[in-house]
């Protein structure tokens, strides 16, 4: 190989690699990039996933005072239920001892 031959081919070489170093630097800079649009995509996700906790927590603990008062009122119905229960037999009686007052006092007039 003669020196101008060898001369070319460093020449050519050399563009090469700069080309090359070029096209690298292309690259990293692409995925420097991408890495800070994946970071701040991360970052406001994680943002939403903790504003998405924050508000299953005020439904949880909505959902606990719901049920509390759905259980107050149960109580409450059942409560109700019997007493209602008992005023109903109370007021059977009293129909029945109405019936047989009325009876007494029809056949005393009757009987007068």
């Amino acid at each position: 190989m003669t020196n101008k031959d060898m001369k070319d081919h460093l020449k050519d070489l050399s563009m090469n690699m700069s080309k090359a170093v070029q096209d690298y630097a292309a690259t990293t800079n692409k995925l420097a990039t991408h890495i800070t649009a994946l970071w701040t995509d991360l970052e406001f996700k994680n943002l939403r996933i903790t504003e998405l906790e924050g508000s299953i927590q005020d439904k949880d603990f909505e959902i606990a005072d719901l049920n509390e008062a759905y259980t107050v009122q149960l109580k409450q119905i059942k409560r109700l239920e019997t007493e209602n229960k008992e005023l109903t037999e109370i007021c059977g009686g009293v129909a029945h001892y109405e019936k047989k007052i009325k009876e007494f006092i029809k056949k005393e007039s009757v009987d007068n």
